[in-house]
């Protein structure tokens, strides 16, 4: 028999995630910061087991620390952090995008080619919240193709670390036009089939801390 308590325990760790990723975003909380308990009970409707379930989920992931008797603290980044957890996401993402190059065909290219010229625009706009989640449409149309779900589940928690939670400072003002010229290399080399090229630019170059 299967045993449900994964699926329910993924269940919270997103609705607690979302609740801290909006925070984030509308400023009210910021990396460093420690928030209470109690509040976010109040606002999420759910009672202290739960809560502490999916704290302790996301504590594991590294998005935060768990104090039971001060709070939540939003973990900061440091540039250390930056330069591992790229290196762990170019790993990964390299032996995802390796494994799909050969079905990546006219259809995928032209969809990254437009997510990516999109990307641009919001750049130029300031507006980074849409830049990330264009950027995540970019790298979905090789990882929706992999079937390795425990590696795309990792790449997915680097990213919202890297992306939703860690993003600041030099990183929004450097990392987001350096994204687009890179983007562009990489579909240069899928569109001309040079797939274990495109991986390794993948692994080497985008996802290091070349900026």
């Amino acid at each position: 028999m299967n045993n449900p308590a994964p699926i329910h325990y993924q269940l919270l760790r997103t609705q607690v995630y979302k609740y801290l990723r909006e925070a984030l975003r509308t400023g009210s909380i910021r990396p460093g910061m420690f928030i209470s308990i109690n509040q976010v009970v109040k606002e999420l409707g759910m009672s202290r087991t739960p809560l502490r379930d999916a704290l302790l989920q996301l504590q594991t992931e590294g998005f935060v620390t768990f104090l039971p008797q001060r709070g939540i603290r939003i973990n900061e980044l440091s540039d250390d952090d930056l330069v591992d957890i790229y290196e762990m996401l170019g790993a990964l993402d390299s032996r995802a995008l390796l494994s799909a190059c050969a079905r990546l065909g006219t259809k995928e290219v032209s969809r990254m080619k437009k997510i990516n010229e999109r990307m641009l625009q919001v750049i130029d706009k300031k507006k980074f919240n849409r830049y990330f989640e264009l950027n995540r449409d970019f790298h979905n149309v090789y990882l929706d193709l992999s079937a390795n779900r425990p590696l795309l589940n990792q790449v997915n928690i680097l990213r919202q670390r890297l992306f939703e939670f860690g993003a600041k400072g030099d990183w929004l003002e450097k990392v987001p036009r350096l994204n687009y010229t890179e983007h562009l290399t990489m579909i240069d080399l899928i569109e001309k089939g040079r797939c274990r090229e495109a991986a390794n630019f993948m692994r080497d170059v985008h996802c290091s801390m070349n900026w």
